[in-house]
This record gives structure tokens, sequence and C-alpha cells, in this order.
């Protein structure tokens, strides 16, 4: 609930981002997550709804439930790995409730939301 965080990096020495670690940062714009984050836990940026664009490191193999839930104007996501990668990943089913119509920008090629 930090409502004056206006963006974030994570950076590759950490290797999981908890359950609601920023939920409802009101003015977070935008995320980069680093290569060394294998876990994107649960509800772990719900609520943010200024932000717009997130990079995701090639090291996370798992986004929790509702991890970005009412993130209503995310439209950029940048993944550092593949789009095989990107599918490998495993996503709770309601990972992206709520979001912008956003596009996934991988290494080979872009993946647009369903």
């Amino acid at each position: 609930g930090c409502s004056a965080l206006t963006s974030i990096t994570i950076p590759d020495g950490v290797t999981s981002i908890g359950s609601s670690a920023f939920s409802d940062c009101s003015a977070l714009e935008s995320v980069t997550i680093g290569n060394g984050v294998t876990t994107i836990g649960d509800y772990a940026f719900s609520g943010c709804s200024a932000l717009e664009s997130v990079t995701i490191g090639n090291g996370v193999t798992s986004i929790g439930s509702e991890a970005f839930y009412n993130c209503s104007i995310l439209t950029d996501i940048t993944f550092k790995g593949t789009m095989e990668q990107w599918a490998a990943i495993v996503k709770s089913s309601d990972w992206d409730y709520n979001t912008g119509n956003y596009t996934i920008h991988c290494t080979d090629g872009e993946i647009k939301k369903d």
C-alpha cells in the first residue's frame, strides 16, 4: 500500500516476490523484475491501478493467483525470454484478472492478451 511508490526494480539477487508484497501501491507505474526471481506470489501487485508496464526476468517459473489483479491499465509486459519459455511458466488461471489489453514482448515475438 505504498501510495507514493512509482517504480521498482527487483535485483537479480532476489529469488521470490512474496504474496501481496506490493499490493495496492496505487501510484506504481512500472516494475522491473530481475532474472534471479523465480516466483511472483499471489496478489503480489494486485490493486496497482496505475501499473502500465512490467519487465519480467527469464528466471520466473511461476506466477501466483491474482498477481496482477485490477492492474486495469497494464498494457506492456516485457519478458526477457522466448515465447516458449513464457508458455512454460506455471501461471494461475487468474494471474491477470482485470488487467488491460496487454502485449507480452518476448525475445522472439509477441503474445497478445487472450
